[in-house]
């Protein structure tokens, strides 16, 4: 059977994340997930294993649980600092804690340190990019800031870092590639509209079908568009691969 996913070619740079609403979104999902985290105390070169177990974002402080192997509780009780790394989706997540204090976490050992004010976001290889079907009808904007262009369709799919719209007709020769609509917006379920900056990577006009198939990609989405766009792709790839799993039986 044909995956639902393709993979955008090439990775992206690193970028400092400050955003506590960002850096919270991306935490909670290690802890949901309950994906490994790797650490490793300043001038040691032995890596340890833990995972986020707690996150209390009023006080500003989360909550890792004991070390394997365990002499990194050891470096951890006597207050040494450390580096927490973790991979999710292809992105590597990593920031530094200057010391953690031993407490009993529901009546278990686990280090609480202070959240991190900035973090290490890494995409080390491309976004999945996670088909939409048409019976999901999201409408997507693209809209010039000073130009007026104004095109509207729905999605046929969608990453992390970009997607694609098809919209009625011929209107390729509206959307020259590098061109940035600044003010257009996607209708993503169960969410408001949101508006972000779209830069034009294609635009093919398909005669058969008279539809404008079109390819952007995301210009710095605020953080809150960010997390919708992460959530409903999240969505998009649990269903298809409960899908996939229905046609084994």
């Amino acid at each position: 059977m044909s995956t639902l996913f393709d993979q955008e070619s090439g990775p992206q740079p690193p970028r400092e994340v400050r955003s506590p609403i960002e850096i919270m979104a991306l935490l909670k999902n290690l802890q949901q997930r309950h994906e490994q985290l790797t650490v490793t105390f300043t001038d040691r070169h032995q890596k340890f294993q833990s995972y986020i177990v707690e996150i209390d974002s009023a006080g500003k402080q989360l909550w890792v649980d004991e070390m394997i192997p365990r002499e990194g509780d050891r470096y951890a009780s006597l207050g040494e600092s450390f580096r927490l790394e973790a991979w999710i989706d292809g992105v590597h997540i990593r920031w530094q804690c200057q010391g953690a204090e031993k407490v009993m976490l529901d009546d278990a050992p686990a280090y609480r340190t202070a959240l991190p004010e900035h973090l290490i976001y890494h995409q080390k290889r491309g976004a999945f990019r996670a088909a939409v079907r048409r019976s999901l009808n999201v409408g997507i904007g693209v809209i010039h800031a000073k130009r007026a262009v104004s095109v509207v369709g729905s999605l046929m799919d969608i990453s992390a870092t970009g997607c694609k719209a098809r919209v009625a007709g011929d209107c390729s020769h509206q959307l020259p590639p590098g061109d940035e609509f600044e003010l257009s917006y996607l209708e993503l379920p169960d969410s408001p509209r949101g508006t972000l900056n779209m830069e034009v990577r294609h635009a093919v006009y398909e005669e058969a079908i008279d539809e404008t198939h079109i390819g952007l990609r995301f210009k710095q989405p605020g953080a809150l568009m960010q997390r919708q766009i992460d959530r409903f792709v999240n969505f998009l790839q649990r269903e298809a691969r409960r899908l996939e799993k229905d046609d084994l039986f």
